[in-house]
């Protein structure tokens, strides 16, 4: 018998990867048991699974996963490198005059084109809604539910620490301080995650699937503009040392690698064609 925490750690698992080994490892779930270590290792699997999707050995439908999975990466890349921005504002912030113009027209290029980008994305998202509307795919959009939640928190934040801030060493007061705080860190997570879990469901037409392919490698030049504003900024020694500089560089240049990796892969084989037909068709 699989209980519940061995269940949602086999949901974690990417559609690619049960559809192909799911029944399998379920059956070894049930024979080996469901304890907190078989847990903590399904969690892992499902973690090593997205990073390294699964890919059939079909053309067609291989070039099909490649995109969606470079769509979802381009889309967690730059969600990461938009909540890196603000902080990289605040460092520099604390100390304005000392910071070179070419630091601070970095970062505002990098801003002008994480929101270019966010357009793109929106378009993009609203797009394969619409598409996969049309089609009565509507089941892929289930893990957006997993916003609702968190966005309560998210809205009434500046609520909660207000009211801490009354009397910061009551208890009452601490847990709602902790809960301001951990609240929008969650939303803003489901907020990465859950989008890109739904495009990985989704089943969109070729055509719609080459456009948002080829968009990301758009998305992830923008996301490598914020890792090179970053990167100017610790290049700074007054701010080298700031105990988040280093942190918002490491994040930015994983976002932005990754990114580029990913949208490479997926504009591949969005522009791969074995035969003119798959232009009409699906991939």
């Amino acid at each position: 018998m699989i209980n519940m925490a061995a269940r949602v750690a086999l949901r974690a698992y990417p559609p690619s990867f049960r559809e192909r080994y799911g029944r399998e490892l379920e059956a070894l779930v049930e024979d080996a048991g469901a304890g907190p270590r078989a847990v903590a290792d399904l969690l892992i699997g499902a973690l090593r699974a997205w990073l390294r999707p699964v890919m059939p050995r079909e053309s067609a439908e291989r070039r099909r996963r490649r995109m969606q999975a470079s769509i979802a990466t381009t889309w967690v890349t730059w969600c990461a490198a938009l909540y890196a921005l603000p902080m990289l504002h605040f460092v520099l912030s604390e100390e304005p005059g000392l910071a070179p113009d070419l630091v601070w027209q970095l970062l505002d290029i990098a801003q002008y084109a994480m929101y270019g980008a966010g357009l793109i994305l929106l378009v993009g998202g609203l797009t394969l809604l619409a598409e996969t509307s049309r089609t009565g795919n509507r089941t892929a959009w289930r893990p957006l539910v997993a916003l609702l939640p968190t966005l309560p928190t998210w809205l009434i934040a500046p609520l909660l620490l207000a009211f801490a801030s009354i009397d910061p060493i009551d208890r009452i007061s601490y847990l709602i301080g902790a809960l301001a705080v951990l609240g929008p860190a969650a939303f803003l997570i489901t907020m990465a995650v859950t989008p890109a879990v739904a495009v990985t469901r989704c089943r969109p037409s070729a055509k719609v699937l080459r456009l948002l392919a080829l968009s990301g490698v758009a998305v992830a030049l923008a996301v490598t503009t914020t890792a090179i504003a970053a990167a100017a900024l610790t290049m700074n020694t007054v701010y080298t040392t700031h105990l988040t500089a280093m942190p918002l560089l490491a994040v930015t240049i994983a976002a932005s690698t990754a990114a580029l990796v990913s949208s490479g892969r997926g504009a591949k084989a969005a522009l791969h064609k074995e035969h003119p037909v798959d232009l009409g068709g699906d991939v």
